[in-house]
């Protein structure tokens, strides 16, 4: 489609069809008519025409859109290649499930480093009826370790049942904790995210330290994982301040060149009684993304020392050699 293209029709076609999209689906219907008055004035003012091509035009209303709702969900896209309709759709499950596949479900690394501390880096939070098996092997992994850094500052998002899931193995099995809750307006439901009694494999259980580090990349369910985990007093955050997006939704039609993410739900952790929307996961230590790693790797392993020097076990000490001996290099 040619920027030639962008025809006037095209544009308030575009603009009613999002307005009214917002007003069935957006989570926040006040929320919803503010942005329906402002995109009508801006459309009778003839602002959009000065969009040179449509992903122009998409950047332009996505701006306006989370100007008034600070809701970084809330997006249009453009594509210049007509939009497949629903019932063409079919393949993007099977796109879905390869592209997982071929990302090994978001799990980029898994390691034991010297002082037998855990580094997991996870860049996504994957489905559990696809990446299950993979989590569950990757976080036995880590489960005899002594300290554990998760490291999500390339994790973009993903789904809530992945983060209970995963969460299940760095706490006790004793009894379920409540990690947070989803308010759908479509359906006037809070579902809620507990952690799970059983795991297949081992636990790293919900006594040893956990340092997770973060970006301002770091979005969606990363933060829900690091902001439930931080509530329960579970981990220490190290890094940048998050993205700050914490509403979930689904990608919505327009027509065939436009569509949007338009958030249904809103996140309400138990603990908080609130979110991370708009003002991001505030780590416990800000430092640069780029040092976390080495700052987290420190901690934890002063942390193992001294944890193992109080009351050392038959069988320690060369765990704890070798934790002295990689402080003096660090």
């Amino acid at each position: 489609m040619a920027h030639s293209e962008l025809s006037n029709d095209l544009i308030k076609d575009t603009i009613e069809s999002l307005a009214n999209l917002l007003e069935e689906f957006y989570v926040f219907p006040e929320k919803a008519v503010k942005i329906r008055v402002d995109l009508f004035e801006k459309l009778s003012e003839g602002e959009y025409r000065e969009a040179v091509n449509g992903y122009a035009l998409s950047e332009v209303i996505t701006n306006q859109m989370q100007k008034i709702s600070n809701d970084l969900h809330l997006n249009l896209y453009f594509s210049e290649d007509v939009l497949p309709s629903k019932s063409n759709d079919s393949g993007s499950s099977d796109y879905t499930e390869l592209r997982l596949k071929l990302n090994n479900y978001g799990f980029e690394k898994v390691e034991r480093l010297p002082g037998n501390i855990g580094y997991l880096v996870l860049n996504e939070f994957a489905p559990p009826e696809l990446a299950g098996e993979t989590a569950a092997n990757a976080m036995s992994f880590v489960g005899d370790t002594s300290g554990l850094i998760v490291d999500l500052r390339n994790n973009s998002g993903g789904t809530s049942f992945m983060v209970a899931f995963i969460s299940s193995y760095l706490l006790d099995n004793s009894s379920p904790v409540h990690l947070n809750d989803l308010y759908w307006r479509s359906y006037n439901v809070t579902q809620s995210f507990w952690s799970l009694p059983f795991v297949p494999g081992k636990r790293f259980g919900g006594n040893k330290p956990i340092c997770i580090l973060t970006s301002n990349i770091t979005c969606s369910a990363a933060e829900e994982f690091a902001y439930s985990l931080q509530a329960l007093d579970r981990a220490q955050i190290i890094g940048e301040k998050t993205k700050g997006g914490a509403n979930p939704g689904g990608i919505h039609r327009i027509n065939d060149h436009f569509q949007a993410f338009i958030p249904n739900g809103r996140a309400i952790n138990p603990i908080t009684k609130d979110n991370w929307e708009g003002r991001g996961v505030i780590p416990d230590l800000k430092v640069a993304s780029e040092e976390a790693y080495d700052i987290a790797y420190k901690t934890l392993l002063n942390k193992v020392l001294e944890n193992n020097s109080k009351h050392p076990n038959q069988g320690e000490d060369q765990l704890i050699a070798e934790i002295k001996n990689k402080l003096t290099l660090l």
